[in-house]
């Protein structure tokens, strides 16, 4: 009876992600807990929506790579346009900066890496489920590039033109190629190129799917 109470009282958590391995490893850690239940698993963000609205679970844990080039926060953000107002996970082999500021601009989103414990993840599962702040640090990247210079970057790597970024950001070009500049001196790379190879090689973008 005791054990049929705990089961109720659990939290209850879907999670996306197409890795079965993983997902059935992180379904038998759940298991072995009294106040966390894995509820229903998706490979896809769309079933994963569905279950979010008719499950109604207390929290969402997603990939951050999802098949068709979707992605957790993309899903997150369509979530929370529909009305899902629960807290959402974003599990990632890659907590680069990039993917931490797409988050972060989504309410009640947390990036957590996959490379850590069990043990860790479950009790950052717990934190955020309580309200309270919950990050895995990553290996520290050794080039250090401030706010301006990544999101330039960022826009590098989805294909922008120094004048585009310029036009999105309103500022003026000059600003822009020197933070370019910058970038390529702090990279220690010639070229934009391999400026983002670089930064990919050091953690600050997620390496192409």
């Amino acid at each position: 009876m005791g054990h049929m109470d705990q089961t109720l009282s659990a939290s209850k958590i879907v999670m996306i992600d197409d890795q079965v391995s993983y997902a059935e490893a992180f379904g038998l850690a759940l298991s072995l807990t009294d106040d966390l239940d894995l509820v229903a698993r998706a490979p896809e963000a769309i079933t994963g929506a569905e279950l979010c609205h008719g499950l109604s679970p207390d929290l969402l844990v997603c990939d951050y790579r999802l098949p068709g080039g979707d992605t957790g926060v993309a899903c997150a953000e369509r979530l929370r346009q529909d009305g899902f107002d629960k807290p959402v996970v974003i599990l990632t082999g890659f907590p680069a900066p990039q993917v931490i500021r797409e988050a972060s601009a989504i309410e009640d989103v947390t990036v957590l890496s996959k490379d850590v414990s069990v043990v860790d993840l479950v009790a950052a599962l717990r934190k955020v489920l309580a309200g309270r702040s919950a990050s895995i640090d990553s290996t520290a990247s050794p080039v250090k590039l401030s706010a301006g210079e990544l999101e330039v970057l960022e826009l590098l790597n989805q294909g922008v033109t120094a004048a585009e970024i310029a036009e999105t950001l309103h500022l003026s070009l000059h600003t822009i190629r020197a933070r370019i500049k910058t970038l390529l001196k702090k990279l220690g790379a010639t070229s934009q190129v391999e400026a983002l190879a670089t930064a990919t090689r050091h953690g600050i973008l997620v390496p192409p799917t």
